[in-house]
């Protein structure tokens, strides 16, 4: 079975793939590492790593398509976590591979942007990556309300596309929850 975790920056991704490594034993593969990965060794590919979460998804869904065919082929377990999973894609990968593949998103579309901003900032040393602590003030605070925005529209194109989300309040309380509706 292919886990893709997915949803948007800053949601806590990375926090439960520790935990899955840790109690599960199931290999993670992140996104953005191939991200890096492609940049690194092939510039003239173009990718900006710089641009938009979804302009990146765009970029890498073929690349991601052919890694989880060549995955399910052999027949093992894997995480794949990372933002880089447009809506329509983890549509396409489920009714493609209904026995194969689950996916969750994790979103915070009604946290109030001033309670997530100070949130991210409390638990930035727990952060793998945390890359907002070089912004400042009203850039800052303007970021996380587009993640926050973000997260809005991802939930609506989850109902839409009936993909299975978790609103995220407190990523500790709600990990047991988010573990069992990955592994269901």
């Amino acid at each position: 079975m292919i886990y893709i975790l997915t949803g948007v920056a800053k949601s806590g991704k990375s926090l439960v793939t520790k935990h899955i490594i840790k109690h599960q034993h199931i290999p993670v593969i992140q996104t953005d590492h191939i991200m890096m990965m492609l940049h690194k060794a092939n510039p003239s590919l173009g990718l900006n790593i710089d641009a938009s979460d979804s302009s990146v998804a765009r970029f890498l869904e073929p690349y991601l398509d052919a890694l989880i065919e060549t995955m399910i082929e052999n027949k093992r377990d894997y995480v794949i976590e990372g933002v880089h999973f447009l809506t329509s894609f983890s549509h396409r990968l489920l009714k493609r591979y209904p026995k194969d593949v689950k996916v969750l998103y994790l979103l915070y579309a009604k946290m109030d942007p001033i309670k997530k901003a100070h949130e991210l900032l409390e638990h930035a040393h727990e952060m793998e990556n945390p890359w907002f602590l070089s912004m400042k003030g009203d850039a800052y605070h303007h970021l996380v309300r587009y993640l926050v925005d973000e997260s809005k529209r991802l939930e609506q194109e989850c109902i839409t596309l009936d993909l299975p989300y978790i609103e995220i309040e407190n990523i500790k309380q709600q990990m047991v929850e988010i573990i069992q509706k990955l592994f269901d």
